[in-house]
């Protein structure tokens, strides 16, 4: 993957954006990271998807990677959403397609609703939007993400720490990496995370306000993949419920993963995109046809 263009995308709430472009003249597809990630690290699938056909375009939300977040900035759902809108206006996004993990696959299913003809299709793993009866994040979790540790003598020791560790144990190498390079920068200590902790908190804290509710008004059909290895995690259980609820939409269960399933299994997250994408006769995997 060649390096994009960096792109800064003014928003609410004295936001601006970091949106990566890639460039290609084909349909844009807009990749949005979930919490505490960067957009970057769609990379290593980004590698794999036909760049002559599509115009990748990835964005670091509100609090993350580099985007420039003001201190006391909100993260709810309809802030997030406002962000994607911001991208979606700036590009003139018509008839394009979104991809999102988590929180990212949240707020482009809800995008939707503000901007109906952006996207003609969306793909979403996990996607934050809680059905009723389902968890949220409690005090002890929230605790835990505030004691997260930030900085490190350099990134080698990042991986080694990551890469052993639940939930990040499940990311591929290329995308560990990928999440290293950009989700950190070099201070004088050594490697710092771009997502403080206290904001990854205050977005899992604050970004679910009731969007599962909204899901009737989403206008575009969506697919709605989740990880079999956690059955009992709230946004696995929450995803053939949400994709009951959108109309139009599609639920595919991948027994073997859990929630960084799409970073753990590329060519397959690659491949399930592009069959929600394209037609059986659209552009294939990079290196061949889909296996």
């Amino acid at each position: 993957m060649h390096e994009p263009a960096r792109i800064e995308v003014p928003s609410v709430d004295g936001v601006v954006l970091a949106v990566h472009d890639y460039g290609g003249s084909g349909k844009p597809v807009l990749f949005v990271h979930g919490t505490g990630m960067c957009s970057r690290m769609w990379e290593p699938i980004l590698d794999r998807l036909p760049a002559d056909r599509l115009r990748f375009l990835t964005v670091d939300l509100r609090g993350h990677g580099l985007t420039i977040t003001p201190s006391g900035t909100a993260f709810q759902d309809h802030r997030m959403i406002a962000d994607l809108t911001a991208v979606i206006d700036h590009f003139d996004i018509v008839d394009g397609f979104a991809v999102g993990h988590s929180m990212g696959g949240g707020a482009a299913i809800l995008s939707g609703i503000e901007r109906p003809r952006a996207f003609q299709r969306v793909w979403a793993y996990e996607p934050i939007l809680m059905a009723p009866g389902t968890l949220r994040a409690d005090s002890d979790f929230l605790d835990g993400i505030r004691r997260r540790r930030s900085l490190f003598p350099d990134l080698q020791a990042v991986y080694d720490r990551y890469s052993s560790r639940y939930p990040l144990d499940e990311l591929h190498p290329d995308c560990l990496w990928a999440y290293l390079r950009y989700g950190f920068r070099e201070v004088a200590e050594g490697f710092e995370l771009l997502c403080l902790p206290s904001n990854e908190a205050l977005a899992f804290e604050q970004f679910e306000q009731g969007g599962f509710g909204r899901l009737a008004d989403v206008p575009m059909p969506a697919l709605v993949a989740s990880g079999g290895a956690e059955p009992d995690y709230p946004p696995a259980l929450s995803a053939p419920m949400v994709a009951s609820a959108l109309s139009g939409a599609e639920h595919e269960l991948w027994p073997d993963s859990k929630h960084f399933g799409p970073f753990s299994l590329l060519d397959q997250a690659a491949r399930s995109i592009l069959r929600w994408f394209t037609a059986e006769d659209g552009p294939q995997l990079r290196g061949g046809a889909p296996r």
